[in-house]
């Protein structure tokens, strides 16, 4: 159901964007499309650990509220509602940071995190994603125009890189092999693009805070490169895994 509605949310998302003409309108949505999304697989899992039905409950205020949010902005930008934007932003916040707090309290990362190899891998990937969801609250909370300008690059990107791509990253080395078959061997060197992930991103965020254009574009620059190392690091391991596969038939 959750996977559904985050479904409906990226509907929606077009649907203002098309209507409108107006990224202000139709991003809130986009967010809650990949929040939910995210959240719901997520969920999926804490049947290995039950949560607890006042969680439960929590869970359930949370989908509302990443549906409320995004349609009080686009009523707003519709001039059907006469409430600030900045109001609505920061609803969409407080969202944010409820939503990183309940992954960080619920979700089964806070064990595995004391496992080993690719299980402690995915659980830091997970958590610090969450710190970037965290992250982008905090600054729609806070900033003086929080949905437009360089105080909208600033909160986007924790969400969109820092808490998507975390995400991908953990689950990557588990889902690419059962869709493609092509089995992948877990190894150090993907903890590298993680960190670059984190320390451009910091960078991209620090220079759009600063008002300095060189430097969020410097960090630009490396969230891309990240990206592409994170694909290296990826085909080694499918390199290490035919490698163990080819000396295991010798």
């Amino acid at each position: 159901l959750t996977l559904a509605i985050a479904a409906g949310a990226w509907l929606a998302g077009n649907a203002v964007w098309v209507a409108t003409w107006s990224l202000a309108a139709a991003t809130p949505w986009w967010a809650a499309f990949l929040v939910l999304t995210i959240a719901g697989e997520r969920l999926e899992l804490t049947r290995l650990r039950p949560a607890s039905p006042r969680a439960r409950r929590a869970f359930v205020l949370l989908i509302a509220g990443w549906l409320a949010a995004p349609a009080a902005l686009t009523a707003a930008a519709l001039g059907a509602l006469p409430v600030p934007p900045e109001s609505g932003w920061r609803a969409l916040g407080a969202i944010a940071v409820a939503t990183a707090a309940w992954g960080l309290t619920n979700d089964i990362a806070r064990h595995t995190i004391r496992g080993q190899g690719l299980t402690r891998y995915i659980a830091v990937c997970l958590l610090s994603g969450y710190g970037w969801l965290a992250a982008s609250g905090a600054i729609w909370l806070t900033a003086s125009h929080p949905g437009a300008g360089l105080s909208a690059d600033a909160a986007l990107h924790p969400l969109m890189l820092g808490f998507v791509f975390s995400m991908v990253f953990a689950h990557a080395p588990v889902i690419l092999p059962a869709v493609t078959t092509v089995p992948i061997v877990f190894h150090r060197g993907l903890y590298l693009p993680l960190a670059g992930l984190h320390l451009s991103l910091t960078v991209r965020i620090g220079g759009g805070v600063a008002g300095d254009a060189a430097l969020r574009a410097a960090g630009a620059a490396a969230n891309a490169v990240t990206v592409a190392l994170f694909v290296a690091a990826v085909a080694a391991g499918v390199a290490l895994a035919r490698s163990a596969s080819a000396s295991s038939r010798r």
